[in-house]
């Protein structure tokens, strides 16, 4: 593991500040709208004061940064301070504490000004980062609970901050072009965690880790006082302001059973979301038993699905596109489940860049389009409690996920492919039927 970090840190191209400049440009395309982008003065618009839509894309594309930073940086910290071993409990810690804080965190977010939440979620995440500075330069045990109670950090402020984001982004896009910039946004999110995750093997190379968690702990609280230009969200109705922990979320599954289509969309975003826990948990070993190649396979095949996957997600960005594929959510992702299907037969190098493309295309597609549909559906004053269901329906599916070689140990990577993906299939169906008789 040690040496593909440094490999990793080696290989990173020295073109950052041309990177940004592309992102800046990536940036005012996601806000402008489709029919704008034709009359887009790249000067002018440059210019101008930072307007709120403008403001929340660049936000949410450092935030997304910081999360690239943040698959890299304390994985890297653990390994150094506690071998493999560490790295295990740090991932363990996060995805626990993500199942356990998520209903307090969807409470927080319906209860007041989500602005205000959105910063203190970003201020514990920037926490997160400074402790795992602390970390790097701690004896074993010390660097231990520090990176727990990192992870704990990050993983309690990322539920806050996601469930603030998509309530603000309710109030601040009409419905009618939601779909088209969910789409759009989300190749933001992309692109900025592939920068994350470059900047940091970079900079653990040249300046350390402890320096540049600090760095980036600087960075993410930087990026905070771009929420004072988004306007402030206000109570809305029906929200969870009077009610305790247990009461409102209680009364958020009330409020999912007895509209189908939420409860929906919140299994979709799961299941969308499960599709990549496969994929990352099963191809090094796929990679290795299966098309018996290296590290340079591996880098190949996961390059090739993000770059198809942000290419096919920009083209269905159009309004027209977007239309037609919000109406196909689940085909898409039954598609994303059959082509995880037609990747455990590859045998050949270039068939399986092929089909894991594909792959990348449609679980790209069905991640953006399910946020979207959530993000339709869901009731503002009770999106912060439904988002904060999604995060527990992926915790679970991951956890049963990244159990699966221990519960099945003879099973191989292409066999479990294979099985996940029959289930992804088959869920995808079932919510399609439960869908078509609601919808009638």
């Amino acid at each position: 593991m040690a040496w593909y970090f440094r490999h990793a840190a080696e290989k990173v191209e020295l073109n950052i500040q041309d990177r940004f400049h592309a992102s800046q440009t990536m940036l005012h395309w996601i806000a402008s709208p489709p029919r704008a982008r034709r009359r887009f003065n790249w000067v002018g618009d440059c210019m101008r004061p930072l307007n709120a839509v403008c403001a929340y894309v660049l936000f949410t594309f450092l935030s997304f940064t910081l999360v690239g930073i943040g698959i890299v940086l304390p994985a890297w910290v653990a390994f150094e301070a506690g071998g493999s071993p560490l790295v295990g409990w740090v991932l363990l810690a996060s995805s626990l504490s993500g199942v356990v804080l998520a209903p307090l965190a969807g409470h927080l977010t319906d209860r007041g000004n989500r602005n205000r939440l959105a910063m203190v979620g970003q201020a514990l995440r920037s926490l997160g980062m400074a402790v795992t500075a602390a970390a790097a330069v701690l004896p074993e045990i010390p660097a231990a609970v520090a990176l727990v109670a990192a992870a704990v950090m990050g993983s309690f402020g990322f539920a806050v901050l996601s469930g603030s984001l998509s309530g603000i982004l309710q109030d601040l896009i009409p419905a009618e072009r939601r779909t088209s910039f969910v789409l759009r946004l989300s190749v933001a999110r992309q692109v900025g965690i592939a920068l994350g995750t470059g900047i940091a093997g970079l900079a653990i190379h040249q300046i350390g880790a402890s320096a540049t968690a600090i760095s980036f702990a600087v960075i993410g609280s930087a990026c905070i006082p771009l929420l004072r230009y988004v306007p402030a969200t206000t109570i809305a109705p029906g929200t969870s302001a009077q009610q305790g922990l247990v009461a409102a979320n209680l009364k958020a599954f009330r409020y999912l059973a007895e509209y189908p289509q939420c409860m929906i969309a919140a299994i979709t975003v799961g299941m969308a979301y499960a599709v990549v826990q496969v994929t990352n948990l099963l191809l090094p070993g796929f990679v290795a038993d299966s098309l018996h190649g290296g590290s340079a396979l591996f880098g190949t095949l996961e390059m090739t699905a993000a770059i198809a996957g942000a290419v096919s997600v920009m083209v269905a960005s159009t309004e027209r596109i977007a239309r037609l594929l919000q109406e196909r959510t689940l085909a898409v992702l039954a598609a994303a489940g059959l082509a995880l299907v037609a990747f455990s037969f590859a045998t050949a190098d270039w068939g399986a860049t092929i089909v894991y493309a594909l792959a990348g295309i449609l679980w790209s597609l069905a991640r953006a389009l399910a946020n979207a549909y959530l993000l339709l559906v869901v009731d503002n004053a009770m999106m912060g409690r439904v988002q904060a269901f999604t995060t527990l329906i992926t915790s679970a599916c991951g956890g049963l996920i990244f159990l699966l070689p221990t519960l099945i140990p003879a099973a191989t990577e292409a066999g479990l492919y294979l099985g996940c993906g029959i289930a992804i299939i088959a869920c995808a169906s079932s919510l399609r039927i439960w869908n078509s008789r609601h919808s009638r």
